[in-house]
């Protein structure tokens, strides 16, 4: 085995416990500023880091602030932003590999936008990080959405009307066959809302999928727990839940659950 796959496979196995992981999305103010939620993180890790994620998804900044809480909990890098909603356009990388490395990041993370306007400008991004990587021995999780999805999963309010399309699905097997083919190790996107299609989507990647949450509506959760059954049932390999955990009014009781569903206890009513 060549030396840099021992390190993938290292790194991998942290964040994919069984296979499966449950991720805690904390990046969002790195696009959109300050998030109800995320006042203080490292309060927020201290709590979080005993109940049940496999690991959290952060910025370098905000990974300096929760380093001395994340306890067993494997690292997400988010390396690529310097964009703020008042301008929009690409998300540029502005941490390398090899300073993910010097972090302790057990994977870096970035985004694409399908359909946008910089959509080569980014894919060409995640090729060439996921080239870099493989030199690293580091993980690459690509976040690719389409741009018919943006307004959803940009609402950070979670009072939008904005729901995501009835067509998605195709938008989403697109998304996740295109990173696999760019090198990515781990898929990133949204839920289509329909276990058959959801289940080709996996199908046509080739490597672990991990869904997105998107805006949190105030559903309950309930039906957080719904969504997490069904894209387990589809074949994804977990979640990565931002405002669906840190926006719950128990944040800790949220991720326990969820993760009992992601970590094989059975039925939405025992996860509760």
């Amino acid at each position: 085995m060549p030396i840099q796959s021992i390190g993938k496979s290292l790194r991998l196995r942290r964040i994919l416990r069984g296979g499966r992981a449950v991720v805690v999305a904390m990046d969002h103010g790195n696009a959109a500023g300050a998030v109800r939620g995320l006042e203080h993180p490292a309060e927020l890790v201290r709590q979080l880091a005993p109940a049940g994620a496999d690991a959290i998804l952060v910025t370098p900044g905000i990974l300096e602030q929760v380093c001395e809480h994340v306890g067993d909990l494997s690292i997400l890098l988010r390396i690529d932003g310097c964009v703020s909603p008042l301008v929009g356009g690409p998300m540029r990388v502005f941490v390398d590999v090899e300073q993910a490395v010097s972090l302790g990041a057990d994977a870096v993370v970035m985004n694409a936008t399908l359909g946008a306007s910089f959509e080569g400008e980014e894919l060409e991004k995640v090729g060439t990080i996921a080239s870099q990587s493989r030199t690293w021995g580091m993980p690459v999780v690509a976040e690719i959405l389409s741009n018919a999805m943006m307004a959803n999963h940009m609402d950070m309010s979670g009072q939008g009307e904005d729901a995501l399309p009835s067509h998605i699905a195709d938008d989403i097997t697109l998304a996740c066959r295109i990173g696999a083919e760019l090198g990515s190790d781990l898929i990133k996107t949204r839920y289509s809302g329909d276990v058959e299609d959801f289940r080709k989507s996996v199908d046509a990647c080739g490597v672990p999928v991990l869904v997105a949450g998107g805006p949190n509506r105030g559903t309950g959760l309930g039906g957080t727990l719904d969504t997490v059954s069904e894209v387990l049932e589809a074949g994804a390999s977990g979640v990565i839940f931002g405002r669906q955990i840190f926006q719950h009014e128990d944040p800790v009781e949220a991720v326990g659950a969820v993760a009992a569903l992601v970590h094989g206890k059975p039925g939405i009513e025992a996860a509760v």
